[in-house]
C-alpha cells in the first residue's frame, strides 16, 4: 500500500459521500506513485485543487478541478514549472483518474499497456470502485488486513 501524503488523505476523505466515480478517482490518485502519493501534491502545486473551508472542523475539504485537469491533459504540453511532472506510468495513472471523472484525458487502450502489474491492479480497483463502491475494490487493494469474506449465500443454486 502506498503511504499517502496529507493532501492525498484530505482529497480521499473529501470525496467520501460524493459519487463513486469521484471516490475511485481520488483513491487512484492517492495510490499512484512509488512509495507515496505522487499526484495530489503535484496537482496542488499546479493549482488544480480547490480548497473549501470547514469553519466547524479542524480540516478543510479538497477537490480536484477535473475539467481544468482535462484541459491541461489535452494540450500534451507540460511545463515542469507548473508542478506537473511524473514518469510515464504516473502520467498514465493521472489520465485514468481524469477519464473516470470527465471521460477525457487519455487513451485507455494505449495507457493500460504501459503499466506494470501493480499499477494495472490499482486501475482495476478504481474501475471496480466506480462501478460498485469501495467493497468492490477490495480484491484489488494491497491491504495489510484483508476484509472479511462475504457471507455465504442463503440458497445454493443447483
Amino acid at each position: 500500500m502506498t503511504a499517502w501524503t496529507p493532501i492525498a488523505g484530505t482529497l480521499t476523505s473529501s470525496a467520501e459521500g460524493r459519487s463513486l466515480r469521484e471516490q475511485a478517482a481520488c483513491w487512484l490518485l492517492a495510490e499512484s506513485g512509488a512509495g507515496s502519493s505522487h499526484w495530489p501534491d503535484r496537482l496542488q502545486d499546479a493549482g488544480l485543487i480547490d480548497w473549501e473551508d470547514q469553519p466547524d472542523q479542524d480540516w478543510d475539504l479538497a477537490f480536484v478541478r477535473w475539467d481544468a485537469l482535462a484541459r491541461v491533459l489535452a494540450t500534451d504540453e507540460h511545463d515542469p514549472e507548473d508542478g506537473l511532472v511524473g514518469t510515464g506510468a504516473e502520467w498514465c495513472m493521472l489520465r485514468f483518474a481524469c477519464a473516470l471523472m470527465t471521460g477525457k484525458g487519455g487513451d485507455w487502450g494505449t495507457d493500460l499497456q504501459r503499466l506494470d502489474h501493480a499499477n494495472r491492479r490499482i486501475i482495476l480497483g478504481a474501475l471496480a470502485w466506480a462501478a460498485g463502491g469501495q467493497d468492490a475494490a477490495y480484491p484489488y487493494m494491497d491491504l495489510e488486513e484483508k476484509p472479511p469474506p462475504p457471507p455465504a449465500p442463503l440458497h445454493a443454486v443447483e
